[in-house]
């Protein structure tokens, strides 16, 4: 995971080279893939402008885990959610609000998140920005034992995952 982090560094520093004013692909009807790194997975994730400032997103995780029960395995997520540009210049902040589902398949770990989000996006290029975000919201976790130990579950509610991300404009 490290080595994905480091190339998309190096991509983002590369692209920020070449252009110190981008013009960004913020309008109706644009499309854009949006790819998160986090501690335990990777999420790809796309949006599509219905509005001048309003996204749609939905995406789908992948992480794998090693370790041992119940925190291996190979997680699965999905991701549905909306968010509104408050500007939609270079440097534009935005809030929204998503839901995540994310199972584990080898072992029996179940994650159910709705959270409000607030962050920003930077553009470095027409077609390519950096984002970090931080979310507010509702987590449930619950982890199914083999018998005869009891099912644990925790529910979290405050803030939660802060994350960077780069994002590709189509």
């Amino acid at each position: 995971m490290k080595k994905f982090t480091l190339a998309v560094a190096a991509m983002v520093l590369t692209m920020s080279a070449g252009s110190v004013l981008a013009e960004n692909s913020l309008h109706v009807g644009a499309m854009g893939l949006n790819i998160t790194t986090t501690r335990d997975d990777l999420l790809i994730s796309g949006k599509y402008f219905i509005g001048k400032d309003m996204a749609i997103l939905g995406g789908f995780g992948l992480g794998i885990a090693g370790g041992t029960a119940p925190n291996k395995g190979t997680d699965i997520s999905l991701l549905a959610g909306a968010r509104r540009y408050l500007k939609t210049s270079d440097f534009a902040p935005f809030v929204g609000g998503r839901f995540q589902y994310a199972t584990t398949v080898d072992s029996t770990v179940t994650k159910v998140v709705i959270a409000a989000e607030a962050g920003v996006e930077y553009f470095v290029g027409k077609q390519f920005s950096i984002e970090g975000r931080v979310d507010f919201g509702y987590r449930s976790t619950e982890t199914d034992r083999p018998f005869p130990a009891p099912t644990i579950k925790t529910t979290n509610i405050g803030t939660g995952a802060a994350a960077l991300s780069a994002n590709f404009y189509f």
